[in-house]
């Protein structure tokens, strides 16, 4: 049966839903994880399969698979990957005023720019207008900071 969850006989819908499963109970179990021979028998998995389908997790990025002894016998802890929330992080006001003036916003050669081939003579590494444009930057960005930390005299 396991390889017909996980076979082409099943639609893409049917996978993704079995994978949505399987990713939210090892999210269920917290911090301290499931045995991934605990989680193939609850979803009647047989141990090929159910590699497949948490090493599909573990590539998105969504799960680790650390190595366990488990009764005996050598299997793999799944445990969600901690990530920061967006929830409880302060937003933060958008500050564009380090691109404003950038040139490439309207340079007449920003379609044929390209950093993937070296050969290419339009790239933002051989750019003179970025370069000039940069130096120009660092020049305010370093009058203001001067200024900034100065002390004023009455």
């Amino acid at each position: 049966m396991s390889s017909e969850i996980i076979g082409s006989k099943l639609s893409a819908r049917s996978k993704s839903d079995l994978i949505d499963k399987v990713f939210e109970a090892i999210t269920t179990s917290g911090e301290e994880g499931v045995f991934q021979t605990e989680l193939c028998k609850s979803f009647s998995l047989d141990s090929r399969d159910g590699s497949r389908l948490v090493g599909n997790l573990e590539k998105q990025s969504l799960i680790t698979r650390e190595k366990a002894l488990y009764r005996g016998r050598w299997t793999y802890k799944l445990v969600v990957k901690k990530t920061i929330s967006m929830e409880s992080e302060e937003p933060r006001p958008i500050d564009v005023s380090m691109v404003e003036g950038a040139p490439c916003l309207c340079c007449s050669y920003q379609h044929l720019c390209s950093n993937e081939d070296e050969s290419n003579p339009y790239s933002p590494a051989k750019c003179q207008i970025i370069e000039e444009w940069i130096v120009t930057s660092f020049d305010k960005f370093m009058i203001n900071q001067q200024h900034d930390s100065s002390p004023e005299y009455i």
